[in-house]
Protein backbone atom coordinates (compact mmCIF):
# COMPACT_ATOMS: atom_id res chain seq x y z
CA UNK A 1 0.00 0.00 0.00
CA UNK A 2 2.67 2.29 0.91
CA UNK A 3 3.84 1.87 -2.94
CA UNK A 4 0.41 3.55 -4.41
CA UNK A 5 0.53 6.19 -1.43
CA UNK A 6 4.20 7.12 -3.05
CA UNK A 7 2.89 7.23 -6.37
CA UNK A 8 -0.23 9.05 -5.33
CA UNK A 9 2.22 11.56 -3.68
CA UNK A 10 3.99 12.22 -7.10
CA UNK A 11 1.31 12.50 -8.68
CA UNK A 12 0.35 15.34 -7.02
CA UNK A 13 3.52 17.60 -7.13
CA UNK A 14 2.75 20.74 -8.69
CA UNK A 15 3.78 21.62 -12.14
CA UNK A 16 5.74 24.85 -10.91
CA UNK A 17 7.54 22.41 -8.75
CA UNK A 18 8.39 20.06 -11.57
CA UNK A 19 9.28 22.80 -13.59
CA UNK A 20 11.73 24.12 -10.70
CA UNK A 21 13.02 20.75 -10.53
CA UNK A 22 14.29 20.88 -13.79
CA UNK A 23 15.86 24.26 -13.78
CA UNK A 24 18.18 22.62 -10.83
CA UNK A 25 18.59 19.55 -12.77
CA UNK A 26 19.94 21.90 -16.05
CA UNK A 27 21.85 23.71 -13.43
CA UNK A 28 23.42 20.99 -11.84
CA UNK A 29 24.32 19.68 -15.16
CA UNK A 30 25.78 22.98 -16.04
CA UNK A 31 27.68 23.01 -13.09
CA UNK A 32 29.38 19.62 -13.59
CA UNK A 33 30.11 20.30 -16.68
CA UNK A 34 32.22 23.62 -15.75
CA UNK A 35 33.61 22.05 -12.86
CA UNK A 36 35.36 19.42 -14.94
CA UNK A 37 36.14 22.50 -17.84
CA UNK A 38 38.02 23.91 -14.96
CA UNK A 39 39.98 20.65 -13.35
CA UNK A 40 41.20 19.72 -17.12
CA UNK A 41 41.82 23.71 -17.59
CA UNK A 42 43.68 23.96 -14.69
CA UNK A 43 46.59 21.78 -16.02
CA UNK A 44 46.80 23.23 -19.12
CA UNK A 45 46.50 26.91 -17.47
CA UNK A 46 49.56 26.01 -15.34
CA UNK A 47 51.66 24.77 -17.96
CA UNK A 48 50.95 27.96 -19.56
CA UNK A 49 51.70 29.97 -16.84
CA UNK A 50 54.44 28.62 -15.60
CA UNK A 51 56.73 28.92 -18.34
CA UNK A 52 56.31 32.52 -18.33
CA UNK A 53 55.67 33.33 -13.93
CA UNK A 54 56.02 30.66 -11.65
CA UNK A 55 54.28 31.95 -8.68
CA UNK A 56 51.49 33.00 -11.45
CA UNK A 57 50.87 29.42 -12.44
CA UNK A 58 50.92 27.70 -9.21
CA UNK A 59 48.33 30.42 -7.33
CA UNK A 60 46.09 29.76 -10.91
CA UNK A 61 45.80 26.31 -11.27
CA UNK A 62 44.85 26.12 -7.47
CA UNK A 63 41.98 28.55 -7.67
CA UNK A 64 40.69 26.91 -10.75
CA UNK A 65 41.12 23.90 -8.94
CA UNK A 66 39.17 24.87 -5.78
CA UNK A 67 36.69 26.21 -7.84
CA UNK A 68 35.54 23.36 -10.15
CA UNK A 69 35.48 21.22 -7.43
CA UNK A 70 33.01 23.68 -5.93
CA UNK A 71 31.06 23.67 -9.03
CA UNK A 72 31.11 19.86 -8.96
CA UNK A 73 29.69 19.90 -5.40
CA UNK A 74 27.18 21.95 -6.01
CA UNK A 75 26.14 20.43 -9.16
CA UNK A 76 25.90 16.71 -7.43
CA UNK A 77 23.82 18.55 -4.55
CA UNK A 78 21.85 20.71 -7.47
CA UNK A 79 20.53 16.90 -8.17
CA UNK A 80 19.54 15.68 -5.04
CA UNK A 81 17.43 18.95 -4.41
CA UNK A 82 15.52 18.28 -8.05
CA UNK A 83 15.11 14.96 -7.28
CA UNK A 84 13.87 16.31 -3.58
CA UNK A 85 11.85 18.49 -5.31
CA UNK A 86 10.39 16.28 -7.82
CA UNK A 87 9.11 13.94 -5.35
CA UNK A 88 7.92 16.25 -2.94
CA UNK A 89 10.65 15.90 -0.24
CA UNK A 90 9.86 18.85 2.86
CA UNK A 91 13.81 19.32 2.95
CA UNK A 92 14.53 19.64 -0.80
CA UNK A 93 11.86 22.99 -1.07
CA UNK A 94 13.41 24.54 2.53
CA UNK A 95 16.99 24.31 0.39
CA UNK A 96 15.25 26.04 -2.41
CA UNK A 97 13.78 28.45 -0.86
CA UNK A 98 17.28 29.08 1.37
CA UNK A 99 18.89 29.20 -2.27
CA UNK A 100 15.94 31.35 -3.27
CA UNK A 101 16.76 34.16 -0.56
CA UNK A 102 20.58 33.70 -1.03
CA UNK A 103 20.48 34.41 -5.00
CA UNK A 104 17.77 37.47 -4.38
CA UNK A 105 20.33 38.69 -1.74
CA UNK A 106 23.32 38.31 -3.81
CA UNK A 107 21.64 39.99 -6.99
CA UNK A 108 20.61 43.17 -4.67
CA UNK A 109 24.10 43.21 -3.43
CA UNK A 110 25.52 43.08 -7.21
CA UNK A 111 23.07 45.94 -8.41
CA UNK A 112 24.01 48.19 -5.77
CA UNK A 113 27.88 47.73 -6.64
CA UNK A 114 26.80 48.13 -9.77
CA UNK A 115 27.79 44.89 -11.69
CA UNK A 116 25.74 43.78 -14.23
CA UNK A 117 22.51 45.69 -13.10
CA UNK A 118 20.46 43.79 -16.41
CA UNK A 119 21.72 40.49 -16.02
CA UNK A 120 21.35 40.18 -12.00
CA UNK A 121 17.69 42.47 -12.64
CA UNK A 122 16.69 39.17 -14.40
CA UNK A 123 18.28 37.08 -11.74
CA UNK A 124 16.46 38.95 -9.04
CA UNK A 125 13.43 38.23 -10.65
CA UNK A 126 13.81 35.14 -11.65
CA UNK A 127 14.87 33.88 -8.00
CA UNK A 128 12.45 36.16 -6.00
CA UNK A 129 9.73 33.80 -7.89
CA UNK A 130 11.00 30.62 -7.10
CA UNK A 131 11.79 31.57 -3.65
CA UNK A 132 8.02 33.23 -3.46
CA UNK A 133 6.12 30.42 -5.06
CA UNK A 134 8.00 28.04 -2.53
CA UNK A 135 6.94 29.92 0.26
CA UNK A 136 3.72 31.05 -0.02
CA UNK A 137 1.84 28.95 -2.66
CA UNK A 138 -0.92 26.95 -0.64
CA UNK A 139 -0.90 24.20 -3.08
CA UNK A 140 3.12 23.83 -2.79
CA UNK A 141 3.03 23.80 1.19
CA UNK A 142 -0.09 21.58 1.13
CA UNK A 143 2.12 18.85 -1.04
CA UNK A 144 5.61 19.31 0.97
CA UNK A 145 3.34 19.04 4.18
Amino acid sequence: MKGGEKMEKEKSVPTGVKVISVLYYIGAVLGILFGLLLLVGAGLISGALLSSVAWLGVLGAGLFIVVGLLLLALGVFGIFIGRGLWKARPWARVVAIIFACLGVLMAVIIIVLGGGIVSNLFNLIIQGIIGGYLLFNTEVKKTFA
